[in-house]
């Protein structure tokens, strides 16, 4: 903020220099010259798009990728060391330069009071969009804290419900405060009871109205009703719903068509009827962190022969799984993925452990989503039914590359609709 705020001295000096020309003398030391003759004309904005708001540190999002900001004049020149472009104080990043339009990347500065100035250094005066000094342009956040977790502990893995409501394990002091569902509008019931020693690392909610929950690297999955504890009952501890063999150490779990919770588990996948518990393992090699089941596929974040990507594996009419095939590999082996999402559209998109931290699979590349925007550690993705356009997302605090991050629960702003997860809505 302070480096944009300086970065305007030349021309509030200039308007300083304009106030104090009246007292000036032959002898003064004040430097402006009121008969310097300024080599460019004033720049011109006639108009901006989009209009009278963009997302901060983004500018527009489409369903195709992101559009930056496009302001629309004359006179500005075609160097850009010659033109700044100012969002409120802060200074946007000028992406395109042409004498009649400039297309910029908005400063990450969320606010309604962002009007937009275009300096140019060689010319006398500035020029303002909106033009009425009564009308402001908005930066908008790309993403929200999710409502109500001001007095919560340590919010981990989520999950939604088919009602808007958000699941998620909580944990305090390292200890495990059971499971917990939160309104859209903040209100949060206990619908588990907690106090263990260990953490659930994920949470799924089945069609069947259950949520099911696993510990990393543990062979069990537990499963609690929701509705005892929202209908005022005593908060229920879950109870072991399945125990595999001690071979099967679970990494993730995804809900599935059929009554069906699939598990990734080492080098292999589960298949756990929700009626019954009965279950069955299939062979996909390779270390598999993370699982969702989208549009007849499951898809596997792992790790084969040193080489980070995502696998997808189609199931058959009989719910078994067919032959595995590459989705798409990650732009580097140390960039594992942790957690998938879909769009309607059906790009997929990643939480990983990098400092980029959600990463989008699109137009056969995978990129970054909102460049330097949403904080490191995400871990767990979700989809609300009360607004699908939003991307929830659980960010574990940690710090890479100098930029840390605090444990808590955002909202993401897609601008379309993310494909529901199967159990949600």
């Amino acid at each position: 903020m302070l480096t944009s705020y300086f970065n305007k001295i030349p021309m509030l000096s200039l308007l300083a220099a304009l106030l104090l020309l009246g007292a000036c003398t032959e002898d003064s030391n004040i430097i402006f010259d009121p008969d310097h003759e300024y080599e460019d004309s004033d720049p011109v904005v006639t108009q901006v798009f989009p209009e009278r708001s963009a997302f901060a540190g983004v500018g527009t999002v489409t369903p195709t990728g992101l559009e930056p900001v496009i302001i629309t004049g004359q006179n500005f020149g075609t160097n850009e060391s010659n033109i700044i472009v100012y969002f409120g104080l802060s200074r946007a990043e000028i992406l395109e330069l042409t004498d009649d339009e400039i297309r910029v990347i908005p400063p990450n500065d969320p606010g309604e009071n962002r009007r937009i100035r275009v300096v140019k250094v060689n010319a006398e005066k500035y020029s303002e969009f909106p033009e009425d000094p009564e009308e402001q342009y908005e930066l908008r956040s790309i993403f929200t804290p999710y409502p109500g977790f001001e007095d919560s502990s340590s919010p981990r893995a989520i999950t939604t419900g088919p009602e808007g409501e958000l699941f998620y394990s909580n944990v305090e002091n390292n200890v495990n405060d059971g499971i917990v569902m939160r309104t859209p509008e903040g209100d949060a019931t206990r619908i588990s009871a907690g106090g263990e020693a260990w953490i659930y690392s994920r949470v799924r909610r089945g069609a069947d109205g259950n949520i099911y929950a696993i510990r990393a690297n543990v062979n069990v999955v537990y499963r609690v009703d929701p509705s005892i504890g929202i209908g005022g009952g005593d908060a229920p501890t879950p109870s072991i719903f399945v125990q595999l063999p001690r071979t099967l150490l679970l990494q993730d779990i995804a809900m599935g068509p059929d009554g069906y919770l699939w598990g990734a588990a080492n080098n292999n996948i589960v298949r756990i009827n929700t009626a019954t518990g009965d279950f069955d393992q299939f062979s996909l090699p390779g270390t598999i962190r993370a699982l969702h089941m989208h549009d007849g596929y499951l898809y596997a974040g792992m790790v084969r022969d040193g080489q980070s990507g995502v696998w997808r594996v189609p199931i058959l009419g009989d719910n078994t799984p067919g032959d595995e095939e590459v989705y798409t590999m990650m732009p580097s082996d140390d960039m594992l993925v942790r957690s998938m999402a879909f769009t309607e559209t059906g790009d997929m998109v990643m939480a990983v452990n990098t400092i980029e931290s959600i990463m989008i699979y699109r137009n056969g590349q995978v990129q970054e989503l909102y460049p330097d925007i949403v904080p490191p550690g995400a871990t767990t993705l979700a989809v609300s039914s009360d607004n699908p356009s939003q991307l929830i997302i659980g960010i574990i605090g940690t710090s890479i590359g100098g930029v840390s991050s605090v444990t808590r629960v955002l909202k993401l702003e897609m601008e379309q609709n993310m494909a529901p997860f199967y159990g949600t809505f």
